[in-house]
């Protein structure tokens, strides 16, 4: 199966909070969606990546139902919500928290199904799990998800 990946970006940074620990710039090279039964908080829900490779990419969950233009959604300090998000950087987990000041942002910007296109924006505050003091931040990541990814995004998979 061949996957036809789009992206658009206006930003491509990925900025380390922590103690010393400069990271390099985050390089998104595909975009994918889930393609199975999923739930978050027992409603259907889909998951986003936004991948540099296999080992460091950024995931975004969010309910089904909310895969619309114009939906946007944010949640400050915040370990549960209507959005679910987590990074993997070089072997380190980041997860949002709600003792520490971590923020999970996303927008649908377009949905075009005569294109199969889909346009969204992240943005992102995670912390370490391990150390509780490190941080990677997304700012103001836009990207596309078409073709197969864009169906699945949009589509309900069957059980």
């Amino acid at each position: 199966m061949q996957y036809k990946f789009v992206l658009l970006l206006s930003s491509t940074f990925l900025f380390g909070c922590g103690d010393n620990n400069p990271t390099p710039d985050f390089k998104v090279n595909a975009t994918t969606a889930t393609n199975f039964p999923y739930t978050l908080e027992n409603q259907p829900a889909v998951s986003v990546a936004i991948k540099q490779d296999g080992d460091n990419f950024c995931e975004v969950t969010l309910f089904r139902k909310n895969v619309r233009e114009g939906y946007s959604a944010t949640l400050s300090q915040k370990s549960s919500g209507e959005l679910s998000s987590s990074c993997y950087w070089k072997g380190a987990y980041f997860t949002q928290s709600s003792k520490h000041p971590t923020i999970a942002q996303i927008t649908v910007e377009s949905l075009d199904e005569k294109t199969q296109t889909a346009v969204l924006k992240t943005t992102l505050k995670l912390v370490n799990n391990k150390t509780l003091k490190d941080y990677f931040e997304l700012k103001d990541i836009q990207f596309s998800i078409s073709g197969d990814q864009y169906v699945n995004l949009t589509t309900m998979p069957s059980n």
